[in-house]
């Protein structure tokens, strides 16, 4: 807990897989460098080369247990313990919240701006969460079972914050729909400037998610298995095992976590990126885009803010792998332009975010002595 008078404070839930959130969340560390980050659970073997472990404030069960792997195992614990944190001695706090970090404790002086990526998604989407997933009964009958508190809770403490920011329209949607409020829109960033174009490919198929089951990944490897068509699957989480049972025997392949210039190699030399899911945003497909890779997407979530149809995607409108399969044999069929895809998800690149957070910290009145000038070279 802090005991200081502490200009700017970052908040995130946690630090243990590789994903959108947290790089958003080490994208903004890097924009305030001063700031003290609090979590949850840290790993430092993961994050420490991209945010200095001597800035992170951990839990007592870090202490405890590590940055373990079923970190989802305490969901109880996460509300308790983000509504206890005191960070009253900070002006500007930003919480970077997949689902808890908006809770924590201001002062009535301080401005508290929230990070959103979606409402909670243990609470409001439960049902899709867990639908098709190898989550045993008992934490089935749980989930159910304190889901009606998480909701209030998620809705309470949503007033919290001073100000809400959402990662896309359709977050803003459901933050309108679900908690009463509105939301500003500053897109999550992508790195271009690391990612090369090529002009030619591999043949594979790419898929890089983690491993949960409403991401849908079971789509992607039964269209491919039905196509005969190679697919590379990046990522972890708890349905590796049953996706790797369905694949069996097909071409697909599980690389599991990989080092991010391995990942950016798998981009430039895939065919296409596949997004099967409902996504909240989706930095992969427009990173496949800078790439000069085309994204097959269903037509739903984010993907409707990140995907050009014809020019730097296709659709496909029923979520099945039939329908995925018909959307992957038609693009096949059409010619993108490289130089197109590079340069839409160059509007979306890491410096237009980073402008962005500096002219709304402007606006709220942070000295630019606290925004790290360096933070976009």
């Amino acid at each position: 807990m802090p005991r200081s008078v502490e200009r700017v404070a970052l908040v995130h839930d946690f630090f243990v897989q590789d994903g959108g959130a947290e790089r958003c969340a080490i994208e903004l560390a890097a924009l305030l460098p001063d700031a003290p980050v609090y979590t949850t659970f840290f790993d430092e073997n993961r994050f420490g080369s991209r945010l200095d472990p001597r800035r992170v404030h951990t839990w007592p069960l870090q202490r405890a247990i590590g940055p373990t792997p079923r970190f989802r195992a305490f969901l109880p614990l996460y509300p308790i313990w983000f509504s206890m944190l005191d960070l009253r001695a900070a002006e500007v706090v930003i919480s970077s919240s997949v689902a808890f970090a908006k809770a924590i404790r201001t002062s009535g002086r301080a401005t508290h701006v929230s990070y959103i990526y979606t409402p909670m998604r243990y609470a409001w989407d439960l049902d899709a969460y867990l639908d098709r997933s190898s989550y045993g009964i008992a934490a089935r009958v749980a989930a159910h079972t304190i889901r009606p508190a998480l909701k209030a809770w998620d809705r309470r403490t949503a007033r919290s914050p001073d100000l809400l920011v959402a990662i896309s329209e359709e977050v803003r949607g459901r933050v309108r729909t679900l908690w009463g409020r509105d939301a500003r829109i500053i897109h999550p960033p992508v790195d271009t400037s690391e990612i090369t174009l090529a002009l030619d490919h591999d043949g594979y198929y790419l898929v890089a998610a983690r491993l949960l089951a409403y991401r849908r990944i079971d789509l992607a490897v039964e269209a491919c298995l039905m196509l005969g068509r190679e697919l590379v699957v990046v990522g972890d989480g708890p349905e590796r095992a049953s996706l790797e049972r369905l694949a069996a025997g097909g071409p697909v392949r599980f690389l599991g976590h990989v080092e991010r210039p391995t990942l950016l190699r798998l981009f430039s030399r895939c065919r296409a990126y596949l997004l099967p899911g409902i996504e909240d945003f989706g930095i992969a497909p427009l990173e496949a885009a800078a790439a000069g890779k085309p994204v097959v997407a269903y037509r739903a979530g984010g993907a409707l803010e990140t995907v050009l149809e014809d020019r730097t995607g296709i659709y496909f409108d029923h979520q099945d792998a039939r329908s995925l399969a018909a959307a992957i044999e038609r693009s096949e069929s059409m010619v993108f332009d490289p130089a197109t895809l590079r340069a839409h998800a160059e509007r979306f690149d890491r410096r237009v975010f980073l402008d962005r957070w500096r002219q709304l910290l402007a606006d709220l009145g942070v000295e630019g002595d606290v925004v790290g000038a360096a933070a976009d070279t």
